[in-house]
């Protein structure tokens, strides 16, 4: 199996759920994702503490993101631009998930309406601005937007992967 040094970042609603989902049951990768390795150093259920999990627990997994090779998933804010240097230092992609503030709108209603998830909207806003700035700064090496089919976002990070 290829080992990889990639993070992948995209606000919520993106579609990294389903992209891990789908690629796990298609592929030999081995992914990791932030809230996974949250809720288990948390023993085993997502940490309700903002502070605890942004200040105690996820710099845990930044650390054991960096030690090794990995397909890493992660919402927009946990990685620093401070961090994103490092990670490019170790020989690290950062790869973007983005689709537009009105497709995420979209997708919060349906996931509200159909699928009993709390509104996001609130931070929708900060996250776009944090993707924009990463982007801006020079820290993603690729974006891919995953408004279209899943087997299209997938081709086109094994793409990137394969490069």
């Amino acid at each position: 199996m290829k080992q990889y040094k990639v993070i992948i970042i995209g606000t919520s609603l993106t579609g990294k759920t389903t992209l891990i989902n789908y690629l796990r049951k298609t592929s030999d990768l081995s992914i990791k994702e932030m809230d996974e390795e949250l809720t288990q150093l948390n023993g085993g259920s997502y940490p309700q503490d903002d502070a605890y999990k942004n200040n105690i627990l996820a710099p845990q997994i930044k650390v054991k993101v960096l030690e090794g090779n990995i397909l890493f998933f992660t919402n927009a804010h946990y990685f620093t631009s401070e961090d994103l240097q490092t990670t490019h230092q170790k020989g690290f992609k950062i790869i973007q998930l983005f689709v537009d503030k009105e497709e995420l709108e979209k997708r919060n209603k349906n996931r509200m309406e159909n699928e009993g998830y709390e509104d996001h909207s609130q931070w929708l806003d900060s996250m776009l601005q944090y993707q924009k700035e990463i982007k801006e700064q020079g820290l993603v090496d690729d974006v891919i937007n995953t408004n279209k089919p899943i087997e299209e976002i997938a081709k086109e990070l094994l793409n990137i992967l394969n490069r």
